[in-house]
């Protein structure tokens, strides 16, 4: 039987947009609007410590929003309890724990409904970025080869749209 959030309440404001979708992730509940990943909902309690360093909040338990770290200073500015993730440091965290989490969680998830840039990032963007370097690297390999034995490669590739189990689309590139 899935786990259910408690926290989903918080969630509705954005329900009724078109490009809202949940997605389990992390052990929590991934949030997506506007074609981003803007929230990661965590309720996993008890869980203090990462890498031999002791947190006074569970690590895994609150409200994570994805966003670059560009955008900390702001964020923790407007949200004095956000604090960047210990393990995911990209990403700031309101602990479940915090006296304010409802009233400092509606307002985040006020600002995301509003589109403010620095919530969201675009998913599996870091993903793609492993993939190019393999597929140069490849590429490479196979034009060397192809010179010792002579050969021409043919460097032109064709951008193929498919879609994942979790409808998120992936442009992939085939080699014709």
């Amino acid at each position: 039987m899935a786990k259910e959030f408690q926290l989903t309440w918080l969630l509705e404001p954005l329900e009724d947009d078109p490009s809202f979708a949940t997605k389990r992730m992390f052990g929590g509940l991934a949030v997506y609007f506007n074609d981003l990943m803007v929230l990661l909902l965590a309720e996993s309690e008890g869980d203090r410590e990462w890498k031999g360093q002791r947190f006074d909040f569970d690590i895994w338990n609150g409200l994570l929003c994805p966003t670059d770290r560009v955008h900390h200073d702001s964020l923790c500015a407007e949200f004095p309890s956000l604090v960047a993730h210990p393990i995911l440091g990209k990403w700031v965290f309101l602990p479940l724990s915090d006296s304010n989490f409802e009233a400092l969680a509606q307002r985040i998830v006020f600002q995301i409904c509003k589109k403010d840039h620095r919530f969201g990032i675009v998913p599996g963007k870091g993903k793609n970025k492993h993939k190019k370097k393999a597929t140069r690297s490849s590429e490479k390999k196979n034009k060397k080869r192809c010179q010792k034995k002579g050969q021409k490669t043919d460097s032109k590739r064709v951008k193929k749209v498919s879609k994942s189990k979790n409808n998120l689309k992936k442009v992939t590139k085939k080699r014709i």
